[in-house]
């Protein structure tokens, strides 16, 4: 039976942990929970039965962090896809499961289907097929990866309308699409009881090509200089 967008808008009032107003979904295919999370060098945390249990795990380890974003709490769990079995990582406001750094690693050899919401309703869907980022998109008529049309029949059947005009069916869309490309069905009773295995991930430091330093100097007006990435590695070398 084909998925569609209509099958998932259930997940517009799925409110545990508020994961539908900024979640990550990754599905992995053939690797255990505590595969998928060693890929990721993740410090292991235990199990939680229910996203109650995960989801509560989860705002005291927000609550813990200074600074959000430089550690993610990833759950996994196991699910059974219809070729065999499957592992649902699961984040609340987090990224993992949509950066390139960590998933082209975590597929290698296998297949993996990610989707997000941020708290802002930015949207991503992301397929990896060992290591390579096959169809990556927010918006539906704007893709990229290395194959970003393979997809194209797969999306209007799920419900996307990739005309002109065409609406854009959101969060529902993607979670369809995953459907269709796993054969995993999310549904909210599997969120629900699942047993999570979870992991702290440390995030990688940002890349960044240049600054700008812009100070007041002594006679009231500024000094502004463009610094680039090379210039200052250039000097630590120099002057260690």
């Amino acid at each position: 039976m084909t998925a569609s967008a209509a099958d998932y808008v259930w997940f517009n009032d799925y409110r545990r942990g508020w994961l539908s107003e900024m979640y990550c979904l990754t599905l992995i295919k053939d690797l255990t929970p505590v595969e998928f999370l060693s890929r990721l060098d993740a410090d292991f945390q235990g199990d939680f039965t229910g996203m109650d249990a995960f989801a509560a795990r989860d705002m005291e380890f927000q609550d813990s962090q200074d600074l959000y974003g430089d550690y993610m709490l990833v759950g996994a769990a196991p699910v059974l896809g219809p070729d065999g079995p499957w592992t649902l990582g699961v984040e609340i406001n987090g990224t993992v499961g949509t950066d390139d750094q960590f998933m082209a690693v975590a597929s290698a050899g296998t297949r993996i289907v990610s989707h997000y919401r941020n708290v802002n309703a930015l949207t991503l869907f992301r397929w990896w097929e060992d290591g390579d980022l096959r169809t990556s998109f927010e918006w539906p008529r704007s893709r990229s990866g290395s194959t970003p049309d393979a997809l194209l029949s797969t999306m209007s059947r799920v419900g996307y309308d990739l005309g002109a005009d065409g609406p854009d069916p959101g969060v529902s869309g993607k979670f369809a699409l995953a459907e269709e490309l796993t054969g995993v069905r999310i549904t909210a009773d599997l969120l629900d009881d699942a047993t999570y295995t979870a992991g702290i991930v440390t995030m990688p430091d940002p890349e960044w090509t240049s600054i700008i330093i812009d100070i007041p100097d002594a006679n009231g007006g500024r000094i502004c200089k463009k610094v680039t990435r090379q210039e200052v590695e250039d000097a630590t070398r120099h002057h260690p």
